[in-house]
């Protein structure tokens, strides 16, 4: 870079800060389409997770108190509710960062 004039290596050296200035400050660019796959995939794992979650441990709870069908309804209904906070939650997630943009 030496032999270059003085005037070359100057634009080259304002070319190369320009680069890391955008680098900087480039956001990743996602389509809205995969925003919003993203947003339902989370929010069905959200909602669905602690419905399982609530069948399975009432469901050992009936085999080991001996209760068939109380334990599983009890909890799948308390499953069902943190389920609905977390939509809710996620919600507000959602709606702030379409706000952002």
């Amino acid at each position: 870079m030496n032999n270059l004039p003085n005037d070359i290596q100057e634009i080259d050296k304002r070319i190369r800060n320009l680069k890391t200035k955008s680098s900087q400050n480039a956001k990743p660019k996602y389509s809205r389409l995969r925003s919003f796959c993203e947003y339902a995939f989370r929010m069905a794992a959200d909602f669905a997770a602690p419905v399982i979650v609530g069948l399975c441990i009432g469901y050992v709870f009936d085999r080991l108190l001996g209760s068939k069908p109380i334990g599983m309804l009890v909890l799948a209904m308390f499953g069902v509710a943190a389920g609905t906070l977390n939509l809710y939650r996620a919600a507000q997630q959602v709606d702030k960062d379409m706000n952002k943009e």
